[in-house]
């Protein structure tokens, strides 16, 4: 009778790349062996036609290529001593040019509206008075108007509106003109997802079956 051992995976050498399973490690493994550099490397070549069957439709494109030859100095611990016909990048280079971006700290008065928003308020309040300076306080508003409806999705007057572009805009004497903005009703229906519409239209058809 054959003695099996079992091996479980845990006790096993961790896969650098499990996606690509542990016969393709093994075999890079074995590869780490062999004496003979040519040799070597005629079999890493094998190895890598192996991993780009994995990925047939991309794998005649060159920069998957040259991501494929890192792969295999990656799972074999960049020990594997051949030819290699890119150039290979070990993961400590990367770390090198690494940058942490810090999250952008924003002082948003109201944050329902967005700093975007903010920034416009105050670029307009700069403006001389005139027809286009309305006209885009008009849109503006509008568009805040929206933005407090997805927010809070309740009745809001034009005044307070007009009120928030103020204290946006950080000026209190911002001359603002009198109009009536878009009628609340009318942004909730527009901010229906259109799935609830097509349901409605199945159910009203199911209806008159």
């Amino acid at each position: 009778m054959i003695d099996k051992k079992i091996y479980y995976n845990t006790q096993r050498e961790p896969l650098h790349l499990p996606e690509y399973g542990r016969h393709i490690q093994g075999m890079v493994e074995y590869i780490k062996t062999i004496q003979s550099k040519d040799e070597r490397t005629r079999l890493s070549h094998v190895v890598i036609q192996v991993m780009a069957n994995m990925t047939p439709q991309i794998k005649d494109n060159p920069e998957h290529k040259a991501k494929l030859w890192n792969q295999l100095a990656q799972i074999a611990n960049y020990e594997l001593d051949i030819d290699y016909p890119v150039t290979i990048h070990k993961q400590e280079d990367f770390k090198k040019y690494r940058k942490k971006i810090s999250y952008p700290q924003k002082n948003t008065q109201l944050k329902h509206y967005g700093n975007i928003s903010e920034q416009m308020a105050k670029a307009i309040s700069q403006l001389p008075d005139g027809e286009e300076k309305n006209q885009l306080i008009i849109s503006l508003a509008n568009h805040m108007k929206k933005q407090y409806l997805l927010f809070n999705k309740e009745a809001v007057s034009d005044e307070q509106i007009l009120s928030d572009l103020r204290k946006m805009a950080d000026d209190e004497n911002l001359t603002l003109p009198e109009v009536k903005l878009n009628e609340t009703r009318d942004i909730l229906y527009r901010n229906k997802p259109k799935q609830n519409k097509n349901n409605n239209h199945k159910n009203n058809k199911r209806r008159n079956l």
